[in-house]
């Protein structure tokens, strides 16, 4: 299983949003893309997986951006990567509503399933205010002894 690189902006933009997220203003998507150095239209396709998966609302007009729908401390990254992978599933026999016939029989499945397990543990133990916390620990390592961390 490898997350993609969809999978990690996702969690880029979601820890950036609600690191910047004050007072209810919305982020922009430009604001955004010159701290992350992304394409706007790049972020556009991300940010519009985490619309549709529930995470983010967008806000129109000249102040206009995005917010969270969440607080970040209830917002598991499992459910963030799930919304920009579609799913983190090992094998095709382990995504939602695609068991295997054979699943019963087969000698392979109890270590996929174990493996799904272990992965999806350890994705849903993190909430994005964990991250965001995680990255603000980095940001202040590097202010405080240099970038070349």
């Amino acid at each position: 299983m490898m997350i993609s690189t969809k999978g990690r902006y996702a969690l880029t933009i979601m820890i950036d949003i609600a690191a910047h997220e004050h007072d209810g203003s919305p982020i922009s998507i430009k604001d955004i893309s010159e701290r992350q150095g992304l394409s706007v239209k790049y972020l556009e396709q991300i940010i519009s997986l985490m619309v549709k998966g529930g995470f983010l609302r967008s806000v129109r007009g000249a102040k206009g951006g995005y917010l969270l729908t969440r607080s970040a401390d209830i917002l598991s990254v499992g459910d963030i990567l799930d919304a920009a992978e579609g799913t983190l599933a090992p094998v095709d026999c382990l995504k939602d509503g695609n068991r295997c016939q054979k699943s019963a029989s087969c000698p392979t499945f109890p270590l996929y399933k174990e493996i799904d397990d272990a992965i999806y543990s350890v994705v849903n133990r993190y909430r994005l205010s964990d991250l965001v916390q995680m990255n603000r620990n980095v940001e202040e390592l590097e202010n405080n002894f240099g970038a070349g961390i």
